[in-house]
Formats: structure tokens, C-alpha cells, sequence
């Protein structure tokens, strides 16, 4: 018999949502765009979406679940049950093969194709990972920030502008993530 988890009130939800920093508003962003594409919704209905089922308590965040992860996840589970549904199915998809080409026809070999799902797949294996070098600065909200924007894909100024730190601050807060990293993971991301 398994123990009963205990799931986040609708009041925990609501007040993670109001706590939530610009590092994970972005990942949420950026998740909501990665799912978006293959349903009805665009990216800010998605996210909408997902905060209104977590607080009517329609999909339910077990209490050990970080409620970005959970947030990500429902984005994820909605947008396949919506894209499953036969009124958002394509119904022609012309593709490409001998002879003419046709108009909007896709090569099934595109490599965009296959990296969508990469990345997708990639951000599911990133959570461990960002969560691992989180823990690493408990003291250090930009730090987490930090590696949370990293996580959610912003690089160069945009991930700078992101964090709101000066030039100076970010370059040592970047480097001081680099080294304690490196320190407690010498041989690379084995979790």
C-alpha cells in the first residue's frame, strides 16, 4: 500500500505564483512557446490554461513537486490532449516525394522537425540538472535566477537584462557558478 501524498492547496499554488521570479516567469514563457505550436492555444493562453486547471484544482501539485515543474508539466499534458482531439487534427499534410512539389508540403527528414523534439526532450532532462546546480546556492537568489534563465534558454544580454545585474555582478556571478559547479561536478553532469 503506498503512503498518500500530500498535494499543494490552491492558496500554496496561488502564493508560488506570486513569488515566482523573472528567471522562472521566462521558463515558463519559453516552455509555453514550445508547446503552443502543435494546438489552439497560443503561448500566453497555454500558461493561462495550466494556472487556471492548478487553482480550481482540476490537476493537482504533489507537495514535493517544485510548481515550475508541476506549471511545465500541465503546459505539456494539456497541449497533448488538445492537439489529440479530432477538431485540431490536420486534415491533409502534404508531404514531400516524387514528382512536382506541392504547396506546404514538409520533409519528413527536416532536422527542425527532429529538434524540436530534442529540445523538448532536452528541457525535461535540464530540469534535473538546473534543480542540482540550484541547490548548490541556497544563500543565493541570483545565483538561482541565473541558472534558472540559463536553464530556460536566454544566453548572452538578453540573460544579463533577464537577471538585472550589472555588467561587473553578472560576469562574477557567471564565473562563480562556473567554478562551484566545476568543484562539485569535476567530471561533468553525472546526477
Amino acid at each position: 500500500m503506498e503512503a498518500a501524498v500530500a498535494i499543494r492547496s490552491r492558496d500554496e499554488i496561488a502564493d508560488a505564483i506570486c513569488r515566482l521570479t523573472d528567471a522562472q516567469w521566462a521558463r515558463l514563457r519559453l516552455v509555453s512557446r514550445k508547446y503552443a505550436w502543435r494546438n489552439p492555444f497560443d503561448a500566453d493562453d497555454l500558461l493561462q490554461e495550466s494556472f487556471q486547471r492548478a487553482l480550481a484544482g482540476s490537476r493537482q501539485c504533489p507537495g514535493d513537486v517544485d510548481v515550475v515543474k508541476f506549471l511545465c508539466d500541465a503546459m505539456k499534458s494539456i497541449s497533448h490532449v488538445e492537439s489529440e482531439k479530432p477538431e485540431n487534427r490536420a486534415k491533409n499534410l502534404p508531404l514531400i516525394g516524387p514528382g512536382p512539389k506541392a504547396d506546404g508540403a514538409i520533409d519528413l527528414e527536416d532536422q527542425n522537425a527532429v529538434n524540436v523534439e530534442k529540445t523538448l526532450i532536452g528541457l525535461e532532462q535540464n530540469e534535473e540538472i538546473r534543480q542540482a546546480a540550484s541547490a548548490l546556492f541556497p544563500e543565493d537568489q541570483e545565483a538561482r535566477d541565473l541558472i534558472d534563465a540559463i536553464a530556460a534558454g536566454f544566453e548572452g544580454e538578453e540573460l544579463r537584462e533577464l537577471t538585472n545585474l550589472d555588467e561587473k555582478t553578472y560576469a562574477s556571478k557567471r564565473r562563480l557558478i562556473r567554478r562551484t559547479i566545476d568543484k562539485h561536478y569535476p567530471k561533468g553532469w553525472k546526477l
